[in-house]
């Protein structure tokens, strides 16, 4: 049966965080729904070091070059001679260029599925986008604003363009049993205070700076004593130096007592059981994760009011928002949100909504439907 249902998934990219590690999960779903699957990535990075726990076939690309480079499409080439695809399935935006060209230059009847996890951002109709963009047979965009962007930036048609969310593991957060109290000891952090939390890369675009911002304000203006959870990493191979400089942040701030730093943890269900409140304060979140995790996870989210935060909260109905950088802002909807009697009825609303539409199962189900129909 599996013979027939050959998948490549292409994610040339040196770092490693949410894209990266999707791309490796969906290597194994795939594999369970009976696809044979292999995966390229760049060559001596962190996915390619992680990629053989999910997947058995992995090949290596280099990093540098143009999409043109002969060792890129060589690469290409050995690939998918090794392994004869009938579907590559490009993740990292920027292996669109090289995946157009293998396709255009060695073999047209290869399907092109491009899943989007980056904003279009600028309008990109220009003659190289276009031409790269008319060698995809399917763009996949996880939220409705997303493709309408894609609509209005792109010359892609819109019969091209499907919405398939990306889907979580929903079960380990509904079924989690972990109390706050044990996971407070777990992770050393402090009994009986409100700890609100952001969980991620360690990253200028990710808002921690914000948020120890906040928790300055909340103190000084607002005389509460809420204290702030930032679990995350920096990624590998890019330094330390913003990590260093939140770190500089809460020690001008005196905050030392109040802002908690853990290292990530494949138990993050620790994470969300610690924590009262979530807190998305990226600068342009494409979609958001963590916060369908914690949505199903059963904790009250506060969010910033645009990108795929803004719909995936439904503009203030799962979810508090505040505008973007709007310190203030986040501190009295935080502040209200903990003294919302209505709470737990907008907490039950939330997670219903990630058992509807955001689940792991389906995805899946829209995906292999998908592509069956495209092979």
């Amino acid at each position: 049966m599996t013979k027939d249902r050959k998948i490549g998934l292409l994610c040339v990219s040196k770092g490693f965080g949410g894209l990266e590690m999707n791309t490796l999960k969906l290597a194994k779903w795939l594999q369970e729904m009976g696809w044979q699957v292999s995966v390229m990535v760049a060559e001596n990075s962190e996915t390619a070091k992680r990629a053989k726990d999910f997947c058995d076939s992995v090949y290596t690309m280099p990093l540098k070059g143009n999409f043109l480079d002969r060792n890129k499409l060589k690469s290409m080439r050995n690939w998918l001679k090794d392994f004869p695809a009938q579907i590559i399935f490009i993740t990292h935006n920027k292996d669109i260029a090289v995946a157009a060209a293998y396709k255009r230059s060695c073999d047209r009847k290869i399907k092109l599925v491009y899943q989007q996890h980056m904003q279009v951002g600028v309008n990109k109709k220009d003659f190289i986008h276009t031409r790269r963009y008319n060698m995809l047979d399917l763009w996949i965009a996880p939220l409705q604003y997303l493709k309408e962007e894609t609509i209005q930036r792109t010359a892609v048609p819109e019969a091209k363009v499907t919405v398939i969310p990306l889907g979580v593991e929903t079960g380990r957060f509904v079924q989690n049993t972990v109390t706050c109290e044990t996971a407070r000891t777990a992770l050393s952090l402090p009994a009986g205070k409100k700890i609100f939390g952001v969980l991620g890369r360690i990253d200028p675009k990710k808002g921690q700076d914000f948020l120890i911002g906040a928790t300055k304000k909340l103190r000084d203006d607002y005389h509460v004593d809420h204290h702030l959870l930032i679990m995350g990493a920096v990624t590998p191979h890019e330094g330390d130096d913003h990590l260093n400089s939140l770190y500089r942040m809460v020690k001008e701030y005196q905050l030392e007592d109040r802002v908690h730093f853990r290292e990530s943890t494949p138990q993050i269900e620790l994470f969300y059981s610690a924590i009262d409140v979530f807190a998305m304060p990226s600068f342009g979140e494409t979609y958001g994760m963590v916060t369908l995790e914690a949505m199903a996870a059963g904790k009250p989210v506060i969010g910033t009011n645009n990108d795929g935060t803004k719909e995936i909260l439904q503009n203030g109905k799962l979810g508090y928002v505040y505008e973007l950088g709007d310190t203030d802002g986040f501190c009295k909807q935080l502040i209200a949100l903990l003294e919302d009697k209505n709470i737990d009825k907008m907490v039950h609303a939330a997670r219903s909504e990630v058992l509807e539409r955001f689940t792991k199962e389906r995805m899946m189900r829209q995906l292999d439907e998908t592509l069956e129909k495209l092979r």
